[in-house]
Formats: C-alpha cells, sequence, structure tokens
C-alpha cells in the first residue's frame, strides 16, 4: 500500500514522543531517510524491535552516555543503553575533525543504516569509515549455526562516493521481509539448520545468513567483529545481545575513523578517472530514490508492517 510520507512521519513522531524519548525527531528522519533510499531492512520493521526495548527499559528513553576516554584524536564512549541514533547523530554534528579521529562506541541500541552517517560526514568533505557489530546472523561456511554479525561496514569518500553494505549475502531485514510478505529468498543467500541453502525464510531464520565470498568473506566478518569488540570493549558473536531481540540490553558496538583530508593528497582525479568505467558509484542510487519518492510524496508499505506499527501506537 502507498502511504503518504507526511502519514509515515506523523506515526512516527507520535510513537515516540508519546513514549517520552528526547529528539525524537532525528530518529524519524533516520527511518524514512532508509526507506527513501531503499534500505527497507533498516527502515520501518526496526521501529518494532526499538519500541519493544523502550517499552521494556532495556533501551533508554534519553540520551546518556559516559566518557570513558579522550584524547586530541580518540573517544571511548558508554552509550549506557542509549538510542543508537541520537548519540552517533549527535557526535557526527558536534565533534571536531580537525586531522584523524577515532570513535568507538560500546552498549548503543542498533544504530540504523551507517551509510546515514558518512553521508553526512562527507557533505563536510570528511573521509570516513565506520563498521560495528550486532546479534550473530551470519553461518561459517557448512554450518546453519550463526556465530557472527552480518559485520555492517560504510566507507564515505568525498565528494560523493558512500559505500555502505554487510558482509552477509543478504541483510537480516530482508529475511523478515520476506517472511512478512509470504516471498521465497534468493538461491545462495541463506542456509537452514542443517547448513544446507534455503529459499525459506522462516527456515533462514532458524539457521543463518551465508557470507559473501565464501570462507574469504567468513574471515572479514570474523576481522570486523574482532576488531569492533577489541577496540570498544563490547560483546561479540552469540553473546551480542539488544539489536532485533530488544528483551535484553544492548550490548554491541561501533567504531568511526573519520579523517581531514585537508592534511593529504586529496587526489579526487582517481575518482574522475574511476568514473569512466563506473555507471555510479555507490550511494548515488540512493540519493536518486530518494529524491523521486520524496517528490511523489508517498512510499510503499506491506500491509502487515503498516498494521504492526499502529498497533504500537495503540499500546503506547
Amino acid at each position: 500500500m502507498q502511504v503518504s510520507l507526511d502519514e509515515v512521519k506523523n506515526l512516527l513522531d507520535e510513537l515516540f514522543s508519546s513514549r517520552g524519548v528526547e529528539n525524537y525527531e532525528i530518529i524519524t528522519l533516520h527511518f524514512l531517510e532508509a526507506e527513501l533510499r531503499g534500505h527497507s531492512s533498516h527502515g520501518l520493521q526496526r521501529v518494532i524491535p526499538l519500541i519493544k526495548g523502550i517499552d521494556l527499559g532495556t533501551i533508554n528513553r534519553k540520551l546518556e552516555f559516559s566518557v570513558e576516554k579522550r584524547s586530541n584524536t580518540t573517544l571511548l564512549i558508554d552509550a549506557k543503553h542509549s538510542i543508537g541514533i541520537l548519540l552517533w547523530s549527535k557526535l557526527i554534528e558536534e565533534e571536531k575533525f580537525d586531522t584523524v579521529k577515532v570513535i568507538a562506541v560500546r552498549n548503543a541500541s542498533h544504530i540504523g543504516f551507517l551509510g546515514f552517517y558518512t553521508t553526512r560526514l562527507n557533505r563536510k568533505g570528511l573521509v570516513s569509515l565506520m563498521f560495528g557489530n550486532a546479534e550473530a546472523g551470519i553461518v561459517k561456511p557448512g554450518s546453519g549455526k550463526p556465530i557472527l554479525s552480518t559485520a555492517p561496514i560504510s566507507v564515505g569518500i568525498p565528494p560523493n562516493y558512500v559505500l555502505d553494505m554487510s558482509l552477509a549475502s543478504t541483510a537480516r531485514g530482508k529475511i523478515l521481509e520476506a517472511k512478512r510478505k509470504g516471498e521465497k529468498l534468493n538461491k545462495g543467500i541463506a542456509v537452514n539448520e542443517e547448513g544446507k541453502e534455503t529459499e525459506d525464510p522462516d527456515e533462514a531464520l532458524k539457521g543463518g545468513i551465508l557470507p559473501i565470498g565464501g570462507f574469504k568473506g567468513f574471515l572479514l566478518a570474523l576481522t570486523v567483529d574482532l576488531l569492533t569488540s577489541f577496540l570498544t570493549g563490547s560483546a561479540i558473536g552469540e553473546e551480542v545481545t539488544g539489536v532485533l531481540h530488544t528483551e535484553r540490553p544492548p550490548n554491541k558496538g561501533e567504531v568511526l575513523i573519520v579523517i581531514n583530508p585537508s592534511w593529504f593528497e586529496q587526489n579526487s582525479y582517481a575518482l574522475v578517472n574511476v568514473k569512466k568505467f563506473m555507471e555510479e558509484f555507490p550511494g548515488e542510487h540512493g540519493e536518486v530514490l530518494m529524491k523521486e519518492r520524496t517528490k511523489k510524496g508517498s512510499i510503499e508499505i506491506d500491509d502487515g508492517l503498516w498494521i504492526s506499527l499502529k498497533n504500537l501506537k495503540m499500546r503506547g
């Protein structure tokens, strides 16, 4: 069904404001932008577990965090189970990025799609690399048990290159979406509990997601998980909670590396040269899609998801 952007915005605003969530407008903006850019796996369906955590008290309504360590170029934060979107939006807006800075955060709730942050840093003319971990979703090839997160990673290179992807063959949100819509999965992206490939989203949710590139992709995901946990002090693998299953507080982590290119070569010719054989850079399609959908003034939302969101309003 087509729902107007105003109607979606008003519903999200009410869901968060009625629960006393501060600065909820940025949360609404984040989820709307995810949908407009085509990141439905990190869009409106992610509102449901977030609201559940808020209602249960496993996720903080107010932005509370502690700075554990700080230097001119590093920052370590304990988010104290605050809403990740609020915290990271504040950090990229208020921190100074004069040279190179590394920010590590643990114990924030789901922070949405990483491209939201790297895109905004791009607009400031800053290079950025962001990665993190989450609840286990990726299986070791040949196994049916998830042991690693989907290992999201985003890279921004000014003025208009923004890579935002995970090291899993698909986003877990895409499997949830397929289940809700009664659709089959593409071949070769997920396995059942026995480690056999499946197109059934129910079986995939009981099993897990295959990494991109086979065992090499698994090792890359392992590296992202380990690096995140090592730098932030967060949980890893099967110990991570609070992302989709918000009955327990979040204990994951994220790392952001920001580079001010004014101290380096800024070889913009490289982008021009590569553009010769690229129809579009990562991130450009999302920009076009967002402009088209914003102009249209509405987005497609499946009936089941819209009803679930409205039911949250009734319980709020």
